[in-house]
């Protein structure tokens, strides 16, 4: 079936493009849907191209939460099909420089095992690389910084490409030109049917993509813009590829109550899926008898014949009830004893599963069945997991363990093995009938050992050196997975790791906010940790009035310090104390925490010299950074920021400009989306005293950068910026609409105690425009707040006042600047003297 552009726009029609099996786990729907994927792709199949690809994603692995790696994967796995997907690369590369900057999508895609085969990997950079390059007119994206961005908005407006993009794809223009990179993503999928749609036209080909273990998508929260919903839009916006499902659960999309959580859901848009005759769902129920006997036979065999006799097999295929996973762990054993030269006894097989699984654990020596025990512990691991939860188990024995056939194996993902799920609990459960089991105290010791290793692995991305050879932008997204795998491990066990905190706070740190808004409620595990993963939400709703988070954040703590968390709980109430201006209680937040020797301390202590410096204390924080040495990557950083803002305050504007310019590529380079995202915005306010011109080329990266990661008051922060460097260059009116949204955003987050308020500005502007009676109002109002409340910092009390004439309303000689105030004062009335005359000045 042809899918023309006016089709695919149209967003009420149907389509019968999934087919999905349900059943019992352990029960074949993965083994059946990727087989069905194997006999299209082998051309075993009668009626369809000879030319297939198939795209796999499992969401059993942990980084296929990810919608953007399920995209990757899908675009990688169908590259083979064409050579040239100009639309969606184009697109794709700039959705990377917003939602990752800094990071060559090139590098990423030919060194990155996530997006599946090393192959399609390497062909995807190629043709992106490819579209990209056609689009600069051949100037070797490859070899030179690239920004799409800008091609697509300059220069590039001649590209044949580009205007024939535009001129055929409606959808183009609208996805290129939408800022947010997370909105941007879940549009994407309609260029990439574009594409292969013109493929089709010139050469008959199949598109398949597999989902497997789908239950883990359903059981996450049904809202829009969740993994469930970007997935079902992905289905319903390719409807030239076929999706094969597999769940334990059947698909609801048709539902009509559905429609509330999805964007494309309803009977209208997915007839197949409703129940009937004619349903494109069907209920797996297992092999039946003669094909479980038929897998029996070739499973084992021994100079062609069959291993396994008639008799024991028959108990077997009984037993089994149809489950492939049964029958592979049968023919499993049957095989170790006859490796031992024994003859299987039938009386011992053709039990129920858990029967099973405890004769399976007798049959294996002493070490592997603790190995077994240590694998089944977590949904995910690597050897060097099983080494630290078996500190006395050898190399070799790690590796012939793994090497086994009920370990499955993916190198494309982090930890890459893991048992089937049914297993992993039926060891779980049955362990207290083996003779050597671990009690419950060893088992959660084990977890421990586990825990402390991931937690060891996610707070190692504080030092400098290098994991393992591990880039920075590898090592940050496997924190995540360290994360997770942390988190469900303790809820599942009963445990409290304790440095749980440390790691949800360098998630947030290192930009992960997506991750942390989407954590499940555990309902059911302990309160400590349900208390975790709420108060790791608030703090990544960053569009949302602070004051209302921090109230809902006491709230959810209740004792703040009662239980591990208790330092991550503080500092977070701390944070957003400071963001609402109630340094007071900021301070006693910060200092509950600054002694200890973690990441959470290091920050605390920092923080409050941030709060030292909000109260205009200069001295102060140069002190404290002087006092101490800022040794790792991360933290020069932060300090580099706090130093540009105390030369900003201090008017030495230049100064403070190469501050947030090192900043910047420090962070870039440690690939700390956040502080990178920070330092943009800073040194954009730096330059906006006294460069316009640099301060409008900054403005663009940093506001990707801040979209990117949802920081809210750095968009408003880039409006203000820009709303200055026009009103240097005498354009009134774009200074007042930037300067009139940046108020509005302040506003609705409920930033009240911002490094520089938007107010300083509007003053200056009016000062420049004449206006000196409403400025001079709002000196004094400000100066009146100043005097009674913190969130008003006393510097701008003072600034204004010399730019209104009002020295009573605040000593200027009563800050601590860094230098004679005289000196100060003479610096802060050269912008004014800029902005009056229009002129320019670059630095």
């Amino acid at each position: 079936m042809e899918w023309p552009v006016p089709d695919v726009m149209n967003f009420q029609r149907p389509v019968r493009n999934v087919m999905a099996l349900s059943g019992e786990g352990g029960i074949g729907k993965s083994t059946l849907i990727r087989h069905l994927a194997g006999l299209a792709q082998d051309r075993e199949l009668d009626g369809l191209p000879e030319d297939c690809s198939v795209a796999v994603v499992d969401f059993a692995d942990l980084s296929s939460q990810s919608f953007e790696t399920v995209l990757l994967r899908v675009r990688a796995a169908l590259g083979r099909l064409g050579k040239s997907w100009p639309a969606f690369d184009i697109a794709l590369s700039a959705y990377w420089e917003r939602k990752h900057p800094g990071e060559s999508l090139v590098r990423f895609l030919d060194k990155s095992s996530s997006v599946g085969a090393a192959a399609d990997s390497l062909r995807l950079s190629e043709q992106v690389a490819s579209s990209v390059d056609g689009l600069l007119g051949g100037l070797g994206a490859v070899t030179v910084a690239y920004r799409a961005i800008e091609a697509v908005g300059g220069s590039a407006r001649q590209s044949l490409t580009l205007k024939r993009l535009r001129r055929d794809l409606p959808a183009f223009d609208p996805i290129l030109r939408e800022e947010d990179p997370d909105k941007m993503l879940g549009y994407l999928p309609i260029l990439l049917g574009a594409d292969l749609e013109r493929i089709r036209r010139k050469d008959p080909v199949l598109a398949l993509c597999v989902l497997d273990t789908f239950e883990n998508v359903q059981s996450l929260p049904p809202e829009r813009g969740g993994l469930e919903d970007l997935v079902v839009r992905m289905a319903y916006l390719l409807p030239n590829v076929f999706f094969l499902v597999g769940s334990r659960r059947p698909l609801r999309w048709y539902e009509s109550v559905r429609s509330v959580g999805l964007t494309y859901g309803g009977a209208q848009r997915w007839p197949g899926l409703t129940p009937g005759d004619r349903s494109d769902q069907f209920l797996i129920d297992g092999l039946e008898p003669p094909d479980a006997d038929l897998f029996l036979r070739e499973r084992l065999t021994v100079d062609g014949e069959p291993a396994i006799a008639a008799p024991l097999r028959e108990r077997i295929v009984v037993g089994s009830g149809g489950s492939p996973l049964y029958l592979e762990l049968s023919a499993g054993l049957v095989e170790q004893h006859l490796i031992r030269g024994e003859t299987p006894d039938p009386e011992a097989f053709g039990g129920p599963f858990p029967e099973l699984v405890v004769r399976m654990m007798r049959d294996l020596s002493a070490d592997d069945r603790d190995l077994l025990r240590a694998a089944a512990l977590l949904e995910a691991f690597d050897d060097r997991l099983l080494a630290a939860i078996l500190p006395e188990a050898r190399g070799r024995r790690i590796e012939d363990f793994i090497a086994r056939r009920f370990v499955r194996h993916d190198p494309t993902v982090w930890p890459p093995c893991r048992l089937h799920e049914n297993l992993r609990r039926g060891i779980t459960e049955c362990d207290a009938h083996t003779p050597d089991g671990w009690t419950r105290r060893e088992r959660q010791d084990r977890v421990s050992r586990a825990l402390g290793h991931l937690t060891g692995f996610t707070l190692s991305i504080w030092n400098d050196d290098p994991l393992d050879g591990l880039s920075p932008a590898d090592h940050s997204r496997r924190t995540v997975a360290a994360f997770l795998l942390t988190l469900y491990g303790a809820a599942e066990h009963g445990v409290l790791p304790p440095g749980l905190g440390q790691m949800a706070y360098t998630l947030r740190y290192l930009g992960h906010w997506q991750v942390l808004t989407s954590l499940p409620e555990l309902a059911g595990a302990s309160p400590r940790l349900a208390e975790l993963t709420a108060v790791a939400r608030l703090t990544a709703q960053g569009d949302q009035d602070a004051a209302r988070r921090y109230t809902a954040m006491k709230a959810v703590v209740g004792d703040v310090d009662a239980g591990p968390y208790a330092d991550y709980f503080r500092f977070e109430l701390g944070n957003l104390a400071q963001f609402t201006g109630a340094l007071p209680e900021s301070d006693r937040h910060f200092e509950a925490v600054a002694d200890a020797s973690t990441p959470i301390g290091a920050a605390a202590r920092f923080d409050l010299a941030g709060n030292a410096f909000r109260r205009s204390r200069y001295a102060d924080v140069v002190r404290w950074i002087d006092g101490r040495s800022a040794t790792t990557r991360l933290e020069k950083i932060s300090t580099d920021d706090l130093l540009g803002h105390v030369q900003l305050h201090n008017a030495r504007f230049e100064e403070a400009a190469r501050l947030f310019t090192r900043a910047l590529t420090r962070a870039k380079q440690a690939d700390v989306p956040l502080w990178a995202a920070r330092a943009a915005r800073h040194l954009a306010l730096s330059c906006m005293w006294f460069a316009p011109d640099r301060t409008l080329q900054i403005v663009p990266e940093a506001r990707e950068l801040n979209q990117s990661l949802g920081e809210v008051v750095g968009l408003a922060q880039c409006d203000m910026a820009a709303s200055m460097a026009h009103a240097m260059r005498g354009e009134w009116d774009g200074a007042a609409r930037l300067l009139g949204e940046a108020r509005r955003t302040f506003e609705v987050v409920g930033a009240t105690a911002e490094l520089l308020p938007v107010d300083v500005v509007e003053i200056i502007q009016m000062i420049a425009q004449g206006d000196d009676e409403q400025a001079r109002e709002r000196t004094i109002h400000l100066a009146e707040a100043a005097d009674v409340a913190e969130p008003f910092l006393p510097v701008w009390a003072a600034v204004t006042a010399l730019w209104t004439g009002l020295p009573e309303l605040r000593d200027f000689t009563g800050i601590g600047w860094l230098d004679l105030p005289g000196t100060t004062r003479e610096r802060w009335l050269r912008p004014l003297r800029l902005l009056r005359s229009g002129g320019e000045a670059q630095g």
